[in-house]
Formats: structure tokens, sequence, C-alpha cells
């Protein structure tokens, strides 16, 4: 079945992966699809399309009709423009093994040049002797690039024909050689819109029989961006791992998979590189407003209207946009917050303001609410565009799912004078004003609520509708009999009333969940005992969801409705995963399950009690519950707030007997067995887990810190003997660190070896050594835990020396 995002992430590592970026990988930063590019070829030259035809046969017609350079500057005007988008941006972010692309456009090109880094690009035969740099990224470009062909003076081809391809058969086949030595070597992502499009099941097909006939041992993951499970069963039978997602999604679940050392640290101008790992979650609007395609039928049918939408006019003022934009531009405030129903064109009307913002020139983004809010990032952007002295405006739409993150947001950067970064929320009153927020939202923030259309607003709408005939044939009919009068009569009386119902006859409506929420103490008994339930489990890092609360508390599947709807304002219900029936349940902060779980479980029988009755009946087929059992063994939560380490045993013990693939909670047993003393337990676990998983960081890890746990505290042996126990020690700990170079924990036991055997020897050559290992380490990584823990035991030097 196809795999997750984020397995496919945690699996590879990007030096040891080749990208393959094929048919329609482009689309998600605007580009066109290979059958919108044959539309527009079709048209331009004026090609019969009487059955489907590939694209390099209506090229190649295109060209008999007309000429070459036509052809190429047709295609030309169509890619050039495209610009890389949100994931796309962290594409150089990584050394991959090598990048191949089937497309024409540069967006891979520019990305590395936003970046400032160097790309050596091969896209014909002519490009091989331009090596500038062994360490330089190279692209294969497998069907040559728009800026190069022969009818605009260059020595080389776009194999975009027929006959382009029958004359670049030799190029290609130098590729595909070169792309059958990374298979040898490297794990490979083909990256495409549709597993249906044919281009794309041609390189395919041309990756599997590289593998077969040199029996390439690396994995071949297809990543598409149109679900498709059939096609995915096809491929999978044929030696390929499916995955389904967005580009953007990808690189976020990438950054939050791989360490941040890994992340190259190079200059750019986009002021977003502050830190990289916003692009995933962040439209730039001056990019985004530049496709100017749009698409009023997606408008239409609930979905607010995109920066291309308002571009061609399809929608009409909003007053409190025009004041918004006033206060952004213009005024003291650092925050708006719209609130407003469903429907009443919050979204839109925000849109608009930054289209106009950014025609004063002003920086604006958005966030993409359905993937997380890196707040760190943006405290340093906000610092940047103060050190630049320029303003930049962020939209955050379904404000309610981020409030953590934006409270923290929103205090950092009020603590400072100059205004720099500013904030648009939206949300709904329902969804709103239960949460907690950070008090500084008031203090500098406006609020701006969407209700019934004004008269200058409903007579914008009725220009709109004269105006743009592709609006007015989709309004109800009954609205085409009426003079405008009557129109303007009618919509003055339904906005009045209804505003949802007016936006979906005229544009549509926007979907949104409802949450609801309510003060603990007004419940009755039963209820606070649910309530009760669920935030102590929260806080414990349970993913709560139906099923669970269904089994671990007792609720009869028939009463899960009614307990909702009485538990108004309290716990919240969302959907997770309607294909596996997931639907979660949480309170409405974590911070508020925390309090509730500190008070009404602070009895420790009651709290193990709980956990252990949750742990007993998971069912593991939910990944869901899956999640929740390594949550649980989290440091700062869960069982750690079990005092008595032989309780936290037990439950540990019955989570590796539920997933016994699981890593955390067994690293967590043996912890626990090291630290209670019980070397020889500590030791079979350690033995069981390399024998069933292999060893990882952690487990090298206490297999050091149980050599030193025996040299210190075993009674009875002799000086030379812990001597040897501990140097045997130093040595796992230097052999961790070859095969696990980039876990800084096993640094700070490396060095932990090198004070025990200071300590037994008044020798610092282990500890020096150590030292050494881990100063260069954070030269490399840049993980400021890892300094503290350099700075620590440089304090403890100093003791030696004053020692000696």
């Amino acid at each position: 079945m196809p795999i997750d995002i984020s397995i496919l992430c945690r699996r590879i590592s990007p030096e040891r992966t080749t990208l393959i970026f094929g048919a329609g990988s482009s689309i998600p930063s605007g580009g066109p699809s290979g059958d919108d590019l044959s539309k527009v070829l079709s048209e331009k030259f004026e090609i019969e399309i009487t059955a489907p035809l590939p694209l390099s046969d209506i090229a190649t017609i295109a060209e008999a009709k007309s000429n070459r350079r036509q052809l190429i500057d047709t295609v030309s005007q169509l890619l050039s423009p495209i610009e890389p988008m949100r994931g796309m941006l962290n594409l150089p972010d990584y050394e991959w093994a090598s990048i191949f692309t089937t497309n024409y456009d540069e967006i891979i090109e520019k990305s590395y040049k936003k970046r400032k880094k160097a790309l050596r690009t091969i896209s014909s035969n002519y490009d091989f002797s331009n090596q500038s740099s062994l360490d330089d990224q190279v692209l294969f470009k497998i069907h040559g690039t728009i800026s190069k062909d022969e009818s605009t003076g260059h020595k080389q081809r776009m194999v975009l024909t027929a006959a382009d391809f029958d004359q670049t058969t030799e190029y290609r086949e130098l590729l595909y050689s070169k792309l059958t030595d990374q298979l040898l070597n490297n794990d490979a992502i083909v990256i495409g819109n549709s597993l249906q499009d044919p281009d794309l099941k041609e390189i395919i097909d041309e990756i599997i029989k590289i593998k077969k006939s040199k029996g390439a041992p690396g994995t071949i993951y297809v990543f598409s961006f149109n679900k498709d499970e059939n096609q995915a069963l096809v491929y999978e039978s044929r030696g390929l791992q499916v995955c389904f997602g967005g580009i953007d999604e990808f690189f976020s679940a990438l950054h939050s998979q791989q360490s941040p050392n890994k992340l190259l640290l190079t200059d750019s101008d986009d002021i977003l590189d502050t830190d990289r790992r916003v692009h995933p979650a962040t439209t730039t609007v001056s990019t985004s407003r530049a496709k100017r395609s749009g698409d009023l039928n997606k408008m239409f049918n609930g979905s607010p209207a995109s920066y291309a939408d308002i571009l061609r006019g399809w929608t009409f003022e909003r007053d409190f946009a025009d004041k918004l934009e006033h206060q952004l531009a213009e005024g003291p405030s650092r925050i708006a917050y719209i609130l407003g129903a469903a429907g009443s064109g919050k979204t839109t009307g925000a849109r608009k303001c930054l289209n106009q913002l950014v025609d004063r020139e002003i920086l604006c983004w958005e966030h993409e609410s359905n993937l997380s809010l890196y707040v760190d990032g943006w405290i340093k952007i906000d610092a940047e565009l103060r050190r630049t002295k320029q303003t930049g405006v962020l939209l955050i739409d379904e404000a309610h799912q981020h409030l953590h993150e934006i409270n923290k947001l929103v205090d950092e950067i009020c603590k400072h004078e100059t205004l720099a970064l500013r904030l648009i929320l939206i949300s709904s009153k329902h969804h709103w004003n239960p949460r907690l927020k950070s008090p500084n939202i008031f203090a500098h923030g406006v609020l701006y609520e969407t209700g019934s259309l004004t008269v200058r607003e409903i007579d914008s709408l009725l220009d709109i509708l004269q105006s743009k005939t592709e609006i007015s044939d989709l309004v109800e009919s009954r609205f085409t009999g009426f003079s405008r009068s009557e129109r303007r009569n009618r919509l003055l009386e339904r906005c009045g009333s209804d505003m949802f119902v007016c936006m979906k006859n005229i544009f549509g409506f926007e979907s949104f969940d409802d949450i609801i929420l309510r003060e603990y103490g007004s419940l009755n008994s039963d209820y606070q005992e649910t309530y009760k339930q669920v935030a102590g489990m929260q806080a414990a890092g349970i993913r709560v969801h139906r099923q669970m609360v269904i089994r671990t508390i007792g609720i009869h599947a028939t009463q899960i409705t009614r307990y909702l709807d009485d538990l108004d304002g309290i716990i919240e219900e969302k959907t997770i995963s309607e294909k596996h029936g997931i639907y979660g349940w949480s309170v409405r902060h974590h911070t508020i399950a925390g309090i509730i779980s500190k008070y009404k479980l602070s009895d420790q029988d009651e709290y193990y009690n709980l956990l252990d009755r949750t742990i007993e009946l998971i069912n593991p087929t939910y990944f869901i519950e899956v999640h929740s059992i390594n949550e649980m063994c989290d440091m700062d939560r869960g069982i750690t707030k079990i005092n008595d380490k032989r309780k936290q045993n037990i439950l540990l013990r019955k989570m590796i007997s539920l997933v016994p693939q699981e890593r955390v909670p067994r690293h967590r047993l043996i912890r626990n067995l090291i630290d209670m003393e019980e070397f020889d337990a500590a030791n079979s676990e350690i033995r069981l887990f390399e024998k069933e998983l292999r060893t990882d960081g952690p487990v090298q890890r206490y297999k050091v810190k149980l050599l030193l746990s025996r040299a210190k505290n075993t009674s009875g042996i002799m000086l030379e003997d812990k001597v040897s126990i501990t140097s045997e020690a130093a040595q796992l700990a230097e052999r961790g660190i070859d095969r696990f170079k980039d876990d800084k924990n096993l640094y700070g036991t490396y060095l932990e070896a090198g004070v025990a055997y200071y300590r037994l020897t008044k020798n610092t050559e282990i500890f020096d050594k150590a030292m050494k290992s881990a100063n260069n380490a954070y030269d490399r990584i840049l993980d400021p835990d890892l300094k503290r823990t350099i700075r620590v035991y440089q304090n403890i030097e100093q003791r030696f020396s004053s020692s000696l």
C-alpha cells in the first residue's frame, strides 16, 4: 500500500537520493500540465484534434504548419514566467545525489539562483564539459531547456517534436546511463502530477528496466500529487513504492525529519530565507498573483478567491478590506483579526487587501493553514525586517488552529518598538472566542467583523454581475429576469437575514469545521469525568480520538453525538482521516489539558490507572495510536510523571508487546533499567533490540552508559577492572560517533566516558579526544544543545586542571 510522506522522508537521506522530476511536477509552482501545453499549442497553431495525441505529435504538427522558432517561442512564453513557489524553494536546502527532470521549464534553476547556490545544468551533450566544481549540485535535463534551442541560436535542441526525440537519442541514453550508476548506490524518487500521465509512465518504465537489468539495490519511490490507488497497485506489483501528497507537504515533512545541521546555510535576496523552514507552508503573494489564469468554478463552489481570481476582477469591493489596507500600510497597529461566519468573505477580503499592499511594494505572505506555523522562523524574519527597515504582512487563515504558535509569535514581535512584521488573523467567533489568546493581540490589534453586505458592497457586486459574463452565467436563474434595482432590493433583503445563503447563490460558500468550547466548571459530574479523562490523556501525549474514547472511557457509540452536544464548548471533534474513520477529540488548548491533569489527576495511582487502562486498550492498527505510544514516552509528560520507575517499566513492557517494532518504548525501558542498576536486564533488552531492530544512536549511547554504570556501581571489582570497563565504554562511544556522527548526545556520552576515565586514572587522553570530537561536531551540527554540553564539560576540565 502507498506509504505516508513522513515515512518516505524518514527513509531517505538526501545525499543518497536521486530526484527525478517528471511530467506535471511543476504544476504546484503554476506550471501547465502536459495536457494544458498540448491545448495551448493546438489552439495557437489551429490544430484540429480528432483523437488524443501525445505532446510530441502535436508539437511536430505545429512546427510543420508554422516554423520551429514560433513553436519554441510559444512554449517559452508559457513556461518562462513560472517561478518556484513554497516547497520548491526548499530544494536547494539539501545536497542531493543528483537531480533529473523531463520538464522544459527552469524553476529548479531559478530556485538555486534565488539561494545563490551553485547548480550545474546539463541540458544537452554540449554541457558535459561545463564542470566548474565537483561540489556543485548537478541537474540533468533529459528533454532540454526552454532557454536553449537551435532556433534561438544555440547548438542544442529542446526535445519537443518527434524528430527531436530521434536526434537526441544518444544524449538521452547517456543520461539514462548516468541514472543507472546513480541507482546502483542511491534511492530514487520520481515526482509527477499523475500516475496516469504517459510521459511519467515512460520514465518509470525506463527506471524499472534499469533496475531489473542492472540489479540496482536502491528503492524506487513514485511520488504523485494526485491519488490513484489502482495505478499504485500496478507499480507496487512491479517493485516500486508509491506515495501520494503535494510538493509542499513533501518538503515540510522532510524538514521535520532531517536534522537542522543538514540544512545548508547560504545567502539569498528572499527575506524568507532568513529561515527557510517557513517556505513549504508559505505563499508569497507577489509570486502567487502572477498566476493570472484564476479558477472561477473553484471559487463558485466555495473556495475563497485566489490572488489570480482577484486580479481577474471576479471579486467585489469590501469595506473592511480598504480599512485593513490603511491600517497595515499607515497605521500603528501590528495585528488585525477578522471574525465572521463562514461564507462572509473574510479570506477573500483579506487577500484583496494583500493584493493592494503588494501594489504599495509591501512584502506579503499567506500561511498554508493545513501545515504547521513555524514560529521561530517568523520570529527571525521579523528581526530581519526590522534590520532592513522593511514591512511585511503575514495572513494566517483558520487562525484558531494555530493559536499556540500565534501567541508566541505575537508576544515576541510586540517586544520591539519598531514595527516590522504585521499579522492578519482570520477566524469565526465560535472558534476564536473560547480559545486562549495573548493579551498582546488585543493591546496591539484591531478587530474587523464581517456580516451583512453594505449598500456599497452590493452595488459593487451588481457591477461585477453586469460586467463579467463568466460570473453572471453562474448566478441562479431567478436573478436573471430582474432589473438592477430589483436585484439590489432582493440582495439587500437576503443579506440582511442570511449572509451564507447570499454568498452561496452568487459565488458559493466557504466550508468550515464546527469547534465548540465551554468552561469546565459548568459541567455535571458525568461530563466532568469525561473531560478529565480526555484532558488527562491529551496531556500525557495521547492522540485522543472517537474510537479510543469509546474503548477507554466507556461511552457508547450511540451516545457520542449527545456527549459532543452537551460538552459544547469543552471538547471538540475534528476529522483527522475520513478514510480510516479517525475523528480526533481534544480540549481547547494543551495548556488547559495540562492544568486539568495536574489538579484532577494529581493522585499517582489514579494517573497510573488512566495510562494503564489506555495502553491495555490501544489498537495499533490505528496509526494515531502508535504515535500516541511514542508520545507517552516523552521525558516531560506521560509515563515519566509516574514517580515509581518499576510501574513505568510495566507500562513500557506493555507498549513493547503491542508494537515491538517501535524503538522509543524500548529506549525508555533500557534507560530505566540502567538507572535502576538492573544491568543484566538492560543488557538483555539491548541484545534483543539489536537483533530485532538493529542498533541506533540511542542504543549505542545506552551501551556506553551501561558500561560506565557497571564500572562505577559494581562492588567488589578491582580498579584495573573499572579502568578496563571504562576504556571499553569510551571505545564504544567512539565507534558510535563514527557510525552516527550527527547524534549530538553521543558526544556528551563520549565526554562522560572521558571524565570517568580521568577520575580512575588521572589521565585526560580520552577526555581530550572526546572534547576535540565534540567541538568538531559542533562546527558541523551547529546545535546549541551540544554547545551547552561542551561548556559543561569545559567547566569540569577546569576542575581537572586545578586538581593537578
